[in-house]
């Protein structure tokens, strides 16, 4: 039998270990220079865009060097709050996307459905969208 897919799959960080996942808490952000160390130099990263790629920490001091590792569509920025309370999915303290794909493909998912409204994952999707 083969193992079931969990919501590591997608990413899902809980608030109290992450502060949202926005790149000014990530230890690849360059401070005051609007740039990632892993997106490179021409690549303008916002305070407030994410990516999969997210690792909380101290960000980088201003003038640090950026390396062109990875496309922005390779880490899936995004420039948008990727909490889960303005994600379209959720409802209440279910994310309802998690029990689809556990209704719709049971011999594929097993995700906990019960998210936290200040947690985050790749698969949010905003509201207005």
């Amino acid at each position: 039998m083969a193992i079931k897919l969990k919501r590591d799959t997608f990413l899902y960080l809980s608030p109290t270990t992450y502060h949202f996942a926005q790149c000014y808490t990530c230890r690849d952000w360059i401070e005051d220079d609007d740039r990632c160390h892993i997106h490179g130099p021409n690549v303008n990263v916002l305070e407030t865009m994410s990516c999969g790629l997210y690792v909380q920490g101290a960000s980088m001091p201003a003038g640090s060097a950026a390396f062109d590792i990875v496309t922005p569509t390779e880490s899936g920025l995004v420039d948008r709050e990727v909490r889960c309370e303005n994600c379209k999915w959720l409802d209440g303290t279910d994310c309802t996307f998690f029990a689809m794909l556990n209704r719709e493909l049971p011999d594929v998912f097993d995700l906990e459905v019960e998210v936290e409204p200040k947690g985050c994952c790749n698969a949010q999707q905003s509201k207005t969208d």
